[in-house]
């Protein structure tokens, strides 16, 4: 197997990263450029709030508030139609609940966990 040295082309400086160096296929060379401003800086997106999907998560995260707002609307559709059967499963039972609720109870507890990533999610660069 033969170790193959990338194409030659501008590549960022092994030495400065502030700037592109040019690699002639076989080693670097001694022209150099700047990086342009589009490459080196992405714009962060607005990103939703820690602190608001926290709330919708502890007061509405049985209905799946909390994942519609942080956009993961099939998930959070899911979460809806699991509390919408067990409301309905536990109204005709004898006992008047449904262990489905514990679904729902479980899934909103381990969200409490996975509400931080998820948010992070939303603040990534844009492509």
């Amino acid at each position: 197997m033969t170790n193959a040295s990338p194409p030659a082309g501008w590549y960022l400086d092994p030495s400065d990263g502030r700037l592109n160096r040019w690699w002639d296929g076989n080693a670097w060379t001694e022209h150099s450029a700047p990086i342009p401003q589009t490459i080196a800086m992405q714009p962060l997106r607005a990103g939703k709030s820690m602190q608001t999907t926290y709330l919708l998560a502890i007061f509405l995260g049985g209905f799946g508030v909390h994942r519609f707002y942080l956009g993961r609307h099939v998930s959070a559709s899911i979460l809806l139609a699991i509390t919408i059967v067990a409301v309905i499963a536990g109204t005709t039972s004898d006992s008047g609940t449904s262990p489905l609720l514990a679904v729902v109870w479980i899934w909103t507890i381990v969200d409490l966990f996975l509400i931080p990533a998820m948010v992070r999610s939303t603040r990534a660069p844009r492509a």
